[in-house]
């Protein structure tokens, strides 16, 4: 576990709240102590940009966490946009300068441990309504939780993106968006974590849960474990399309370079081995139409 000497920090305008933690120690004999910037703000466009803003001149072994309950302009994957109901959800960032005596780390494989990381933060809230294996990964970056109908809703979206300096990656950037405690009624299979639970979740609860998940993810010797065990779909049979072409797939895994491995059988086809590297080439028919 990561531990913090924090104090609190009150800005002029009274919206902004940092902690700045002295020591964060995130990897024992990997990393000298790094520093955290903790930033509430009550809204902005998207937290994603004040992070990559940021990193463009952070000093190494710093670490920015920007929370919010009111983003106006968060984006995901492949440019697609992420909407949250101000003072309901959170949309959450994490920017990570590394130390300059890093030790050399796989990004795919860090990746994977803090998709697992966010999903275990998710689980703890359901867990007690639904089940520990009810919340899922949905390949490659979304958090699906399983309700009564045995159907996968989405509650939340991942959003990582690596930066590199030449030849050797200097940062991280993990954006997060939940739905938390806003009405996904007609919304197209998409629920809320207040739907798990008895009442409605404080944003704060639900930050200060991501946050431990996501830092204390750094810190796994073996960070992807857990990834493949809560991968949606993984050891069944299931119809998708895969550019554009319906078939029978089973996944598999995830493999080193981020790709899904799948058996894959299509219409009138003999059965092979399909990685899948682009994630809108795959349809996910049995998903969305159950």
């Amino acid at each position: 576990m990561h531990s913090f000497s924090i104090r609190k920090i009150r800005c002029g305008d009274g919206k902004v709240m940092r902690w700045k933690a002295k020591t964060c120690q995130l990897c024992t004999g990997n990393y000298n102590p790094m520093q955290r910037t903790r930033i509430h703000l009550e809204q902005t466009e998207s937290t994603n940009d004040i992070g990559s803003q940021w990193l463009r001149t952070a000093s190494p072994g710093e670490i920015l966490t920007i929370w919010t309950s009111n983003q106006t302009h968060g984006r995901g994957q492949r440019g697609k946009t992420w909407e949250l109901s101000p003072g309901l959800d959170l949309a959450w960032t994490a920017a990570v300068k590394w130390p300059a005596n890093a030790l050399t780390r796989d990004p795919i494989v860090l990746n994977k441990a803090v998709t697992s990381s966010i999903r275990n933060a998710i689980a703890q809230f359901v867990a007690d309504a639904q089940g520990e294996r009810s919340v899922g990964i949905k390949w490659p970056n979304d958090i699906l939780i399983r309700n009564e109908a045995d159907q996968w809703l989405k509650c939340a979206g991942i959003l990582i993106e690596n930066t590199w300096r030449a030849s050797t990656w200097d940062g991280m950037l993990i954006g997060v968006g939940v739905n938390v405690n806003s009405a996904q009624t007609g919304a197209q299979r998409r629920c809320a974590l207040c739907e798990f639970t008895t009442t409605n979740l404080a944003i704060e609860r639900v930050e200060a849960q991501l946050s431990e998940h996501v830092l204390d993810a750094l810190l796994i010797p073996e960070p992807s474990q857990g990834f493949s065990e809560h991968l949606v779909g993984r050891d069944q049979r299931e119809k998708y399309r895969f550019q554009g072409k319906t078939g029978i797939g089973i996944i598999k895994t995830v493999s080193a370079n981020g790709a899904l491995e799948m058996e894959w059988t299509p219409e009138g086809g003999a059965t092979k081995q399909l990685t899948v590297e682009r994630s809108e080439a795959l349809e996910w028919d049995w998903l969305w139409r159950k």
